[in-house]
């Protein structure tokens, strides 16, 4: 198997590394608008009156839209190219953000934001098979992790920008730079992802068999549980450290910045260890996810009185926890199947990753608002945890490495 960035045999037009520096770029740019939306839920909450159950529904408007499209961009992607797809997906999200503009009243922001996700899905759909296929016959745990790496980035440029911009500068600001930046960022990548290759003689359908789907179980599973930690620590940290222990609305973003990073990190460097590991991705999985569960345990636990430097590093081993399993899980998914469907494979595991995005923070608001205890929403974030470790663990009994 031939070296990650080796540019010799690589299909693009530049080399492996400035390949994945543009798909990572992209990835940024698309996180930056979709997790900010999530982020700026705060102000939303102030400017609409909501309490946290409705604050939660802001995420599960803009999740929905994206759980609803994305397994259709996956065949889209398959059958077209990524390159074209996010050629006109990239106007598309751009168009869709523009209407953020006209939401005057809270029923009509969620209707917005449930468009907004539905065009968001181009890019996780397009990326993650551009990167997948570019990188075929190579080590995939580690390129991905980087590509995906752009959630958390991107995130985490928004927990520390959002919150000192929109008080200052107002949402339509903010809404200015989403349009602007998922053109830019969206062409650039798609300009650079190899065209098609031209088909010769008639064309192979080849079918998903009976035990491709039964792989799949897993990952779906691993995939919709792991991703509460993720949006419930995105949606509620700020509220938490604001209310809870008195900080600042720019610190709290800050912090949650900081485990945004810790996040990244922890994608670049779990994968790295799964090709160690001969591609084994499920034991790597289930160590992130049991991190996870133990800092949500511990963020519960924490005094109001906690010291800041404590509050980063809780944060930021929570950020490992919480985000760092992605890249991880849509490789497993993409390993699972033949490379002809790993599109609809991983664009499967992004939608199931935003049906849990739109169940899980409206849950965790409404258990903190029925107890009126932000540590039992917490500790009931430690518990589906555990139980996303111990199902990987479970499913990772029948994998094979990945050849």
């Amino acid at each position: 198997m031939q070296k990650p960035f080796v540019k010799e045999g690589f299909p693009a037009q530049i080399g492996p590394i400035p390949f994945l520096g543009l798909a990572l770029l992209s990835q940024t740019g698309m996180s930056f608008v979709q997790q900010g939306l999530v982020i700026l839920g705060t102000f939303f909450a102030v400017a609409y009156q909501l309490n946290l159950t409705e604050l939660g529904l802001v995420t599960t408007a803009l999740s929905t839209g994206v759980m609803v499209s994305m397994v259709f961009v996956g065949v889209a992607v398959d059958r077209l190219g990524p390159r074209n797809v996010l050629f006109v997906g990239a106007a598309l999200m751009a168009g869709a953000c523009s209407l953020l503009f006209f939401a005057r009243t809270f029923s009509v922001l969620l209707v917005v934001l449930f468009f907004v996700g539905t065009f968001l899905a181009i890019v996780p759909s397009t990326g993650t098979k551009a990167v997948f296929s570019a990188f075929a016959n190579r080590p995939r745990g580690l390129v991905m992790g980087i590509r995906q790496t752009g959630v958390p980035l991107g995130a985490a440029l928004a927990a520390w920008s959002l919150p000192r911009w929109a008080p200052h500068f107002g949402l339509h600001f903010v809404y200015e730079i989403f349009v602007v930046e998922l053109l830019v960022t969206g062409w650039l990548f798609a300009s650079m992802i190899p065209r098609p290759a031209a088909r010769v003689g008639p064309t192979v359908h080849v079918r998903l068999e009976r035990r491709h789907w039964l792989r799949l179980i897993g990952p779906v599973c691993v995939a919709f549980l792991l991703v509460s930690g993720q949006y419930i620590l995105l949606t509620y940290s700020i509220s938490d450290l604001h209310r809870e222990h008195g900080l600042s609305l720019a610190l709290a973003g800050t912090i949650l910045a900081f485990s945004q990073i810790g996040g990244g990190t922890g994608r670049i460097l779990l994968g790295q260890v799964s090709d160690l590991a001969h591609g084994r991705r499920t034991p790597v999985i289930a160590f992130t996810a049991l991190l996870g569960a133990l800092t949500a345990f511990c963020v519960g636990a924490l005094p109001k009185n906690a010291p800041i430097w404590l509050l980063f590093g809780i944060w930021a081993l929570f950020g490992v926890g919480a985000a760092g399993w992605n890249a991880l899980v849509l490789t497993w998914a993409g390993e699972s199947v033949p490379s002809s469907h790993s599109g609809l494979a991983m664009s499967l595991i992004g939608s199931v990753v935003f049906l849990g995005s739109a169940v899980f923070p409206p849950l965790f608001g409404f258990t903190v608002d029925t107890t009126h205890h932000l540590f039992a929403g917490w500790w009931t974030l430690s518990g589906i945890l555990t139980v996303a470790a111990v199902t990987a663990l479970v499913a990772g009994r029948r994998e094979k490495p990945a050849l």
